[in-house]
């Protein structure tokens, strides 16, 4: 296996918004499809998780994604098939792990840009001792309550109790750690670890409901993941509306969180669209 490198090209693939992939999103995440037929902006994120085994280290026990960016410049279709491909942009050192940040494009037949991912994902640089890995303490990191939410006007409030049941719906009956729990423990983890596109996917949606055909056009979002999500956990998605963005006008802002019952904020995120 070639370990990443930076200016890597990713090979390039096609991409099909099919029937059993919107099931899946939506019988996953316990969502209705939207009544006006527009398909998720995160559904793209599907075409991301393809290139995997061509951006990583040799060593996956313990692999997280970190940060997760993307940028939507037009909707996708039902039953359409489009082009994607990519590079990594760099590979850079975060406490015990290296992190390869990789962007991915989605594009129509005539080449054009609807949707790209900005994808920051970890490796532990050694595998753990006694091979499970270990968590900070949520209570006492940069994840715990510690942001002040910005003034504006409140949206969202989407809670859903994730289950084994709808991970593995969400992830094709794929086995692997996010789905089945001897896979997660062969990678580290004392449980399967929910994947990052289910929660950011709600994320997304609260920021579908509030800037509406907007962020099909225009959204953009820095999003960072700042505890594990476990089967059974209860999170809700909130957001606030921010307004014109600080230094540029031409967009209006908002900001996202994740958090569970017991307060623990699964992530953070900056959104805008085109104002």
């Amino acid at each position: 296996m070639t370990e990443p490198f930076v200016g890597k090209e990713l090979s390039a693939r096609k991409f099909t918004v099919t029937d059993r992939l919107l099931a899946d999103y939506h019988n996953g995440l316990a969502l209705t499809r939207r009544t006006d037929g527009k398909v998720p902006t995160l559904i793209a994120s599907d075409a991301e998780s393809a290139y995997f085994n061509e951006i990583a280290f040799a060593n996956h026990v313990g692999h997280l994604w970190m940060r997760q960016g993307w940028e939507s410049f037009a909707p996708i279709s039902p039953g359409t098939t489009y082009d994607t491909s990519g590079r990594i942009r760099d590979i850079y050192p975060h406490r015990d792990r290296s992190v390869v940040y990789y962007e991915v494009s989605v594009k129509d037949s005539d080449g054009g840009l609807l949707f790209r991912t900005h994808h920051h994902q970890s490796f532990l640089r050694e595998k753990p001792a006694g091979g499970e890995v270990a968590f900070r303490d949520p209570s006492k990191k940069p994840g715990a309550r510690r942001f002040a939410v910005p003034q504006g006007k409140e949206f969202g409030g989407l809670s859903r109790t994730v289950t084994l049941e709808m991970c593995g719906e969400f992830f094709h009956g794929n086995a692997n750690y996010h789905t089945d729990r001897q896979a997660s423990k062969s990678l580290g983890f004392r449980d399967v670890v929910v994947g990052g596109r289910m929660t950011m996917a709600y994320a997304s949606n609260i920021l579908e409901d509030h800037f509406d055909d907007a962020w099909w056009q225009s959204g953009r979002i820095d999003l960072k993941f700042t505890n594990p999500t476990w089967p059974g956990d209860t999170i809700t998605a909130r957001g606030v509306a921010t307004g014109a963005i600080d230094g540029d006008a031409d967009r209006s802002g908002a900001f996202v969180w994740l958090s569970k019952d017991d307060d623990t904020v699964v992530l953070v995120a900056e959104a805008s669209v085109a104002a």
